[in-house]
């Protein structure tokens, strides 16, 4: 909505002001718990921790680069597999140059010494697919494969392994025996741990529908039960549905998945089957068992599976209020990129969303909101008096006489960044009989511009705005058409503006005795 304001200033004319109302924002502050200068290697994970995953698939060490400029303290480090099926020995990645013990050592240190930590995830999709190279499918010995587990924890000082278990690990029931190896050689190392007073938390990470797991997972976790295994959590990957909703969506004959909305779905539907597999727990130790992992933007389906920024604002909250596991994603380096698709947000912005998090039991978290609502973008000047330059006197040449604009106060609290720009334009200056004219373009202007401060020592988190004072512009060629005052580029244009002017209007060598008056019409877009 435009709102138009005029003032007549003699000398000068007509300022016109614009404004406009933009709508609200949100934001979202959360009140967290100072986490320890350093991390004791053996030191436990915390209880409630957001650890997304680091995937690179090389030997070169970027784990604490990485972990400093997303802000991510912890980091989920994939993936351990065997080079080859039948094989009990992990390599990272299942890559021959990259063994246990050296591989990623200085990195884990140089987090643990920051305050952070890092814990293993075997298997993952490749593993688990036709290769079989993860530990338990691929090992058909139960104390080969525990053993394997206590040397990758000892090596590291792990205090928690994460288990990536999905496709054909899962889907093929010729491979369950794979489940029962793995959740007997688990049991192994939890009485080792015991025994040795050791931490070591098993971790399960599954795939889902949005209503609920597959028949894989059902066995998996039903299995360890049998066994006597402990299973410390189940983190589910809440993407990559490949359902009715996401074929109906890429059709065009129905909605994209709600995926915050889904996420929710699903992990009530975990809930409600782990409070029948462990009917003694309470509603909050059951919540405390379940993880969510995300995939930021669109899932592997396509954009029909968009996991929005919102939504992550929305998981965050939500967590908190469950009180979950864990909260993570896939991947560090796909939040780093900052698109997918056609989807595209700021590097590591659901590293920035999910980090406060992490805490622990002793710890208590709420959400607290502020709205920010969005107002006009308007322009006022100082001083509305006209504005009289200096008397001239004929010397038989052209002259200039020059005065200044008043100051121009541009405000732009829209919230939006759009971007504004003020123009000016002026009439011919004309006699008060209005038969001698001085023509406009002789009016000319040099162009000031400047960022008022937003007057509290506030920290910021984005770069101040920008202004930019427009083009100079001579007499003879001046402002007889519009021409820029000051200018703010979409992007940086929030906020309290001050645009100003030194006028110099060229006098004619014959120019008619009298006093004249123009017309300057500011305009604010």
């Amino acid at each position: 909505m435009k709102t138009p304001l005029s003032q007549r200033l003699r000398g000068l004319g007509v300022v016109t002001l614009l404004a406009c109302t933009i709508g609200a924002a949100t934001a979202t502050v959360l009140a967290v718990p100072a986490q320890a200068a350093a991390t004791a290697p053996g030191t436990p994970i915390p209880p409630h921790v957001f650890a997304p995953y680091f995937y690179s698939n090389s030997p070169t060490d970027t784990l604490y680069q990485a972990s400093q400029d997303s802000g991510a303290k912890y980091l989920t480090l994939a993936f351990l597999q065997t080079l080859k099926h039948g094989d009990c020995t992990v390599y990272w990645n299942g890559r021959a140059d990259s063994p246990i013990g050296a591989t990623y050592a200085a990195g884990i240190a140089a987090i643990r010494a920051a305050g952070g930590d890092v814990y293993p995830s075997f298997g993952g999709s490749a593993a688990t697919s036709g290769s079989l190279t993860e530990l338990a499918d691929s090992c058909q010995d139960v104390n080969a494969i525990a053993d394997e587990f206590k040397r990758v924890i000892t090596a590291y000082n792990f205090t928690r392994i994460d288990l990536d278990i999905e496709e054909e690990s899962l889907a093929n029931p010729a491979n369950w025996p794979g489940i029962d190896r793995r959740n007997k050689a688990i049991k192994i190392v939890q009485d080792w741990a015991r025994d040795t007073g050791r931490t070591v938390e098993f971790v399960y990470t599954q795939p889902t529908f949005t209503n609920g797991l597959n028949n894989g997972s059902m066995f998996l976790l039903q299995n360890a039960v049998t066994n006597g295994t402990r299973i410390d959590a189940v983190h589910l990957m809440t993407f990559n549905y490949y359902d009715d909703v996401s074929d109906a969506c890429k059709a065009k004959t129905g909605p994209a998945h709600d995926m915050a909305a889904e996420t929710f779905k699903a992990t009530q539907a975990t809930y409600d089957i782990l409070h029948g597999i462990y009917p003694q727990k309470t509603p909050a130790q059951l919540w405390g068992m379940i993880g969510v992992i995300v995939m930021p933007g669109p899932s592997d389906f396509g954009d029909c599976e968009t996991f929005t920024t919102q939504d992550a604002v929305k998981v965050l909250n939500w967590a908190i209020q469950k009180n979950i596991h864990g909260l993570s994603f896939w991947s560090l380096q796909r939040d780093q990129k900052g698109s997918a698709r056609s989807y595209a947000w700021k590097p590591y912005q659901y590293s920035q969303t999910f980090a406060p998090f992490t805490h622990g039991d002793n710890s208590a978290q709420t959400t607290i909101t502020a709205t920010v609502a969005g107002g006009p973008l308007s322009l006022a000047v100082a001083n509305t008096s006209p504005v009289v330059l200096p008397t001239v006197a004929l010397n038989g040449q052209d002259q200039v006489v020059t005065g200044p604009l008043g100051h121009v106060t541009v405000v732009d609290s829209r919230g939006t960044n759009a971007g504004w720009n003020v123009t000016g334009q002026v009439s011919d200056f004309r006699s008060p009989a209005g038969n001698q004219t001085i023509a406009a373009a002789n009016l000319g202007w040099a162009p000031t511009a400047g960022l008022v401060p937003g007057g509290m020592n506030l920290v910021r988190t984005t770069s101040d705005s920008v202004v930019t004072a427009g083009q100079a512009k001579v007499p003879g060629s001046g402002l007889s058409t519009p021409q820029t005052l000051c200018s703010s580029a979409a992007g940086a244009s929030t906020g309290t503006f001050d645009c100003g002017a030194t006028l110099n209007l060229g006098v004619p060598y014959n120019a008619a005795l009298g006093t004249y008056t123009g017309v300057l019409t500011l305009t604010l877009i």
